[in-house]
């Protein structure tokens, strides 16, 4: 039995819970340590059981959380080359931590993960992909202006994908946000858009994802329910039928989140 659980998933704050056999980690830690904590508890997880915290990149709300959590446990932690340099440099890694830097495949326990580039203007943003003990595969890929060739391949054949749907373009253009942070989510570097998130799930559903988290939802620009229907309409054209080609869900900003188990 595999758990994958969006603990955290807004432009305020992010962190993914997933587990597989007797092996579990962590995907980014964007809110305080006792927020994390607080909700892993409510999931009934033992933060002490967590085998490894990974991260995106380094964006505020995606590692808000991160100092503490290393200082307060023996989590190792897991990330791309050019983040780790960000994060060293920046006062975020105390000494005693365990280092992975995400360049090839690795392992969490039983839980095997690759990193794949995304493109977002960080220092190195990143997606996974895990392979999980059962061989069922998990993606993961938020904060991306855009569907690259490399993000298409990680996901494609997973059992399981989480993707960015962040704005609606008709809300962002109505929006008070000033033109230039306008143009920067827009941009290839950005954020996803419902649009564009929806037109890969049709093409991932016919490689064999038959799960979708829809995730990193602007709290602004967004309604969680014009994210799903934009990416269940896109799903029906295609000619497949929720709950019983896929099952669709959105990822709750903060609280109230219920656990996929598959």
């Amino acid at each position: 039995m595999s758990k994958f659980c969006p603990l955290f998933s807004s432009s305020k704050g992010n962190s993914i819970y997933l587990s597989g056999g007797g092996s579990s980690l962590l995907i980014d830690a964007g809110v305080s340590f006792k927020q994390l904590l607080a909700a892993l508890e409510a999931q009934g997880i033992d933060i002490t059981h967590i085998g490894g915290v990974l991260i995106t990149h380094e964006h505020s709300d995606h590692i808000q959380g991160l100092k503490t959590l290393l200082k307060k446990t023996n989590i190792p932690l897991y990330t791309s080359r050019g983040t780790l340099e960000h994060l060293w440099l920046n006062g975020y890694i105390p000494a005693h931590t365990r280092i992975t830097v995400c360049d090839g495949a690795f392992h969490i326990g039983d839980i095997e993960g690759t990193a794949f580039e995304t493109p977002h203007d960080a220092s190195h943003s990143v997606g996974y992909r895990f392979v999980l003990p059962d061989g069922r595969r998990v993606g993961v890929a938020t904060d991306l202006g855009y569907v690259s060739g490399a993000v298409r391949e990680s996901l494609m054949g997973c059992d399981l994908v989480m993707l960015e749907s962040n704005y609606d373009p008709g809300m962002l253009e109505c929006s008070s946000y000033p033109y230039p942070l306008k143009r920067r989510i827009k941009s290839d570097f950005g954020h996803l858009s419902n649009d564009d998130c929806a037109g890969m799930l049709t093409s991932l559903a016919k490689g064999g994802t038959t799960r979708f988290v829809l995730g990193h939802l602007s709290e602004q620009n967004n309604i969680p329910e014009l994210a799903r229907q934009t990416a269940k309409a896109a799903l029906d054209s295609g000619g497949l039928t929720e709950n019983v080609d896929y099952t669709l869900v959105v990822a709750p900003a903060r609280g109230r989140t219920q656990a996929i188990v598959f």
